[in-house]
């Protein structure tokens, strides 16, 4: 009895330790109840999450529709769409089926059309993580936290009216700025290279000259063909 005196203030410390939730960021769209396909939705205020449920994506049919943030979606960012967590978020997803995991901002809401899915993965992250050719696969969600806190602060001092001077969207913004690892995009993007600076590391390619076949009767009726090298000799010797 004096052991378990001794020992319940540690416990109860270690259990308000666990049940603290860290509280939105400064930026937080879609915050509160929203009503969608006969359910209301109730999205958290606060991070932490660790969820275990069906997974799939959207791609071409939402290609440059607005999201919940306003901006357009593109489906080879690493983006995601969820119900009920704080926008925007930062998020790693692990595959059950392939083991493989990625990193994704979640900054849509959805998916809405089917029961058990509690998640919709862009194109290029579903195809990163290899479940773009399959029925929904079971995934799990892990919020990560500080990074989500980081991004929120991020746009709130960098961001006037949410959005980025240069014209970057919120995934790029995290992915360039704060994680300067990961790339933005699944997909490999072409790089602005100069045509004159590409011409001049490679070699010319000699080029053959046009010629110009031209047709001519005979006294004998028959057709007689000769080549000319330019436009100039056929002309002269007309």
């Amino acid at each position: 009895m004096i052991l378990f005196k001794k020992f319940l203030p540690l416990s109860a410390i270690f259990l308000t330790a666990c049940s603290v939730k860290t509280p939105v960021g400064p930026v937080n769209v879609s915050g509160t109840k929203y009503y969608c396909r006969g359910e209301w939705h109730y999205p958290q205020n606060y991070y932490e999450y660790d969820e275990v449920g069906l997974g799939s994506w959207y791609g071409d049919k939402f290609q440059g529709r607005p999201k919940a943030t306003g901006e357009k979606f593109d489906k080879l960012e690493m983006t995601a769409a969820h119900r009920t967590l704080p926008i925007p978020s930062v998020a790693r997803v692990t595959s059950l089926k392939t083991g493989k995991s990625i990193i994704v901002v979640v900054d849509d809401r959805g998916p809405f059309c089917y029961k058990g899915r509690i998640i919709d993965l862009s194109y290029g992250a579903a195809k990163s993580l290899g479940i773009h050719n399959s029925k929904p696969s079971t995934v799990r969600i892990q919020v990560l936290v500080s990074d989500s806190l980081v991004l929120s602060r991020y746009i709130a001092k960098n961001c006037k009216k949410r959005k980025d001077p240069s014209g970057r969207s919120w995934a790029q913004l995290y992915f360039q700025e704060i994680r300067k690892s990961t790339p933005v995009h699944f997909f490999p993007r072409s790089r602005n290279i100069s045509t004159e600076a590409t011409s001049q590391n490679q070699p010319k390619i000699p080029q053959k000259k046009k010629s110009i076949i031209a047709f001519k009767k005979t006294n004998s009726s028959k057709v007689k063909k000769k080549r000319y090298n330019n436009l100039g000799s056929y002309l002269k010797k007309i």
